[in-house]
């Protein structure tokens, strides 16, 4: 009894050591996660803003319309060291815009080292902001430690002043799309491709049945590179004040520029009106100093993008009024059901324009699409919720952003007026499907299926498609075709004959795009927006623009306390969350992302591989 006893006592003593440990446990999340909210807005973001100060606009990674990262999983990055591979480029755009007006700011500093690039579109917006701030005759500079890639240099280029490391130089690789074909590899180890398409300049399934790019698609491909690269030559020469012909002597024969400098390209640079002053990141900080002197010490009168965004307290551009434009940002690859950020899923998208829908001080809608496509028939049902919006009475504008092709042109073709700007890819008005089947692969190996169904059609990809299968998945990809181009004539007022001669895949620029129908006007974001108040007959200046997403105003204020208190908690526990773990997390997620856009019911993809690289 005695044992039996104290083994009760025991164990009464554990529960109520493990209910002190819960508790225990539960008070220091609780008071993690408080510090954690207190301090989000305070520790070592700077908190005014001194006259004379210099704006680094710092940016990190690519352009983005939309982060593909929630604000929790972008905090979670942030603090375990990860370096952001994102830049909005809205906040870009209002911390210029913000710049310009405010007495506060006398430089814009341009700080790339760490800059990815983005579409040729993003990057004039910036270019445009960057031009209206100089015109107030603030002056901007650029800096580089370790040389200027394509995109760094389009923006550098318009700086008063660019200086670079003398040990750094100017690489300008130019525009370019490529992809890896198959063909042969499918052939050596006996995968049939199954490819349906229609449209001669339909490349996305080229790939697949091809070792090379069809003379349609390369031709086509030609012809609108160029004319993005024919912008960028001259709109960088005349920025910088020098010859087209010069800068094309410094970029295609680098080899004669290296012999004529010896070697030394930071001093070709310089010698070719390339750039303004060689200095190392003492001597361009000491210059930084003399222009803006801090109040302590030798410290620079310098303030980040983001800080400054905090700061000014504008870290949404867009207030909401009892009368609103809505703004839906439709970014990434089309696919069916759900998915996260950075793609359009068909389930998730609908129920934002369902909101948009149901929210009566919501008077019309812009759409901002940035998507090469991808499933047809999360693109339909998309497609068909916006015409439903459209059915209540108030006006759609789609406002097309660096790339708004194929599955991208099809959610935008219900628009009453669609906004492209000048260097937007659209077009690719086209379908494809691909289907790769394994009999005669698994027979090399000795593996083999058999069976019976009461249905004389093809289920497995162990199994070869016969004729019949082929011409049902011919003739449902000719249906798609056919019912894409039916919208695109009804909503451009456009026959079908009309639209066909330009559709088949085929890939326009922006403004050869307005030259022959498929969109109507040329204008940025904002344009689109006044242009919907316009259609909706809503007093200038009084609309406000509502954005609707996918985020919800919990996770927006709450996500960066919650991601320190997700650090502290791994901390506690030993799990360490390094760059490099990061990285193979995110390559496995990316990997699974691109097999996880392939989910149409049927097979069926409206797509353009028409992104810059």
């Amino acid at each position: 009894m005695k044992i039996k006893s104290m083994m009760s006592k025991f164990g009464k003593f554990l529960d109520a050591t493990g209910l002190f440990a819960k508790r225990l446990v539960v008070f220091i999340i609780l008071l993690i996660f408080l510090g954690a909210l207190f301090s989000s807005g305070s520790g070592d973001q700077q908190t005014e803003i001194l006259d004379g100060s210099i704006l680094s606009l710092d940016l990190k990674g690519y352009l983005v319309e939309e982060k593909t990262q929630s604000e929790f999983e972008a905090a979670i990055a942030e603090f375990s060291g990860e370096l952001s591979n994102e830049t909005l480029v809205s906040d870009v755009i209002n911390a210029i815009e913000m710049a310009k007006d405010d007495e506060s700011i006398s430089f814009l500093l341009l700080e790339m080292d760490d800059f990815l690039g983005g579409s040729p579109t993003k990057l004039q917006n910036i270019a445009n902001a960057i031009r209206d701030f100089k015109e107030t005759e603030k002056k901007v500079i650029a800096y580089s430690g370790y040389g200027y890639n394509t995109p760094q240099y389009y923006l550098a280029s318009l700086a008063d002043e660019v200086h670079m490391h003398d040990y750094a130089a100017i690489f300008i690789t130019g525009y370019g799309s490529y992809r890896t074909y198959y063909k042969s590899f499918f052939d050596k180890f006996y995968i049939d491709s199954n490819v349906f398409k229609v449209g001669e300049y339909k490349a996305f399934v080229e790939p697949y049945f091809r070792d090379n790019m069809s003379a349609e698609s390369k031709n086509n491909l030609i012809e609108w590179i160029s004319v993005l690269w024919s912008s960028y030559l001259g709109e960088v020469a005349s920025a910088r004040g020098i010859e087209i012909e010069t800068l094309e002597k410094y970029i295609q024969s680098l080899d004669e520029v290296a012999d004529e400098s010896n070697d030394d390209l930071a001093v070709a640079s310089l010698d070719m009106g390339l750039i303004d002053k060689l200095s190392n990141k003492r001597e361009f900080r000491d210059y930084l100093y003399s222009l803006a002197p801090g109040e302590e010490g030798n410290e620079i009168n310098i303030v980040g993008r983001n800080d400054y965004l905090n700061i000014s307290q504008i870290e949404y551009e867009y207030q909401t009024e009892e009368e609103n434009v809505g703004l839906i940002i439709a970014t990434g690859s089309i696919v069916d059901g759900s998915a996260g950020p950075g793609s359009i899923a068909g389930d998730d998208f609908i129920k934002l324009i369902r909101d948009a829908y149901e929210d009566e001080s919501i008077k019309a809608l812009v759409l901002r699409v940035d998507s090469g496509g991808g499933s047809a028939y999360a693109s339909e049902v998309i497609a068909d919720e916006l015409e439903k919006f459209k059915s209540s009475g108030r006006p759609i504008v789609a406002s097309m952003g660096g790339v708004a092709a194929s599955g991208g042109y099809y959610i935008s073709a219900p628009a009453n007026q669609i906004f492209a700007e000048p260097h937007t890819i659209t077009g690719s008005i086209g379908v494809g499907g691909f289907i790769p089947t394994f009999e005669r692969a698994l027979d090399q190996i000795g593996i083999h299926e058999d069976g019976y169904s009461t249905v004389d059609t093809t289920t497995s990809l162990a199994k070869t498609l016969t004729e019949k299968d082929k011409k049902i998945m011919q003739s449902g990809t000719d249906l798609v075709y056919k019912k894409f181009i039916t919208k695109v004539g009804e909503n451009r007022n456009m026959t079908i004959d009309d639209v066909d001669k330009i559709a088949r895949g085929k890939v326009w620029i922006g403004q050869k795009a307005l030259e022959i129908g498929l969109v109507d006007q040329l204008g940025t974001l904002a344009e689109a927006i006044d242009k919907a108040a316009e259609l909706a007959e809503l007093e200038k200046d009084t609309f406000g623009v509502k954005t609707i997403d996918r985020e919800s105003q919990f996770e927006r204020i709450f996500g960066i306390p919650i991601a320190k208190t997700v650090i502290g908690i791994m901390k506690i526990m030993g799990i360490n969350l390094n760059n490099s773990n990061l990285k193979v997390l995110n390559n496995f997620s990316n990997s699974m992302d691109e097999l996880n856009s392939y989910n149409d019911p049927r097979g069926i993809y409206m797509n353009c591989f028409c992104e810059l690289k």
